[in-house]
């Protein structure tokens, strides 16, 4: 029973980590991670306050995301646990003046450690699986440079795009299917749950 009920806290968590992000909720966002938790995105890696913290600025800004959520599996050893779960990052910026949307499909993968009876995440690092990019209006016409596509990885490759023409530096080697980054999360993973055993 227990086990249940720790799997279903760690999915409230990562559902209220996308609505809280999503709707600025800026100090709820802050608490679903441990004090010293860390995060990993495609422009960022690093302290989890930071990480809050600039997405706040950010939204100030006008920076437009959703994160959708969907399956998840959860592992739980003792006070630690790894979750797993299916994400859609949908984002709308200007791109060469055209209005664009940029739709990423990953996981999220978190390393969740229980702390005064309540279950946080210390480190999320999301898996990139493949992106697209569209003018919102379908009229226009977008011309991208091969090249500079051709410098990031397939998973998040047009979500790198869309954040580098705004001067955003791109994190390298992120998790990607079939990558060595893949390998490396997992066995850090399976390390973090084996503390426990």
């Amino acid at each position: 029973m227990q086990q249940f009920l720790d799997r279903a806290a760690i999915v409230e968590v990562v559902q209220n980590w996308a609505l809280w992000r999503d709707t600025g909720r800026w100090d709820e966002l802050r608490a679903t991670y441990t004090p010293d938790g860390t995060m990993h995105t495609t422009w960022f890696v690093g302290p989890a306050a930071e990480f809050v913290a600039r997405s706040s600025k950010a939204a100030k800004k006008g920076t437009r995301s959703q994160h959708f959520i969907g399956a998840a599996t959860v592992e739980v050893k003792g006070e630690r646990a790894i979750a797993e779960t299916r994400m859609i990052l949908l984002l709308r910026a200007p791109l060469q003046g055209i209005e664009v949307d940029v739709t990423c499909y990953g996981r999220f993968y978190d390393f969740f450690l229980r702390l005064e009876n309540a279950w946080r995440i210390r480190k999320r690092v999301p898996i990139y699986e493949k992106s697209r990019l569209d003018p919102v209006d379908p009229s226009s016409t977008l011309k991208l440079d091969a090249a500079e596509l051709a410098r990031y990885p397939e998973g998040y490759r047009y979500v790198a795009y869309l954040q580098a023409s705004a001067g955003t530096r791109i994190t390298p080697d992120l998790p990607t299917p079939n990558s060595a980054a893949l390998a490396r999360l997992y066995e850090e993973g399976r390390a973090w749950l084996s503390q426990n055993s």
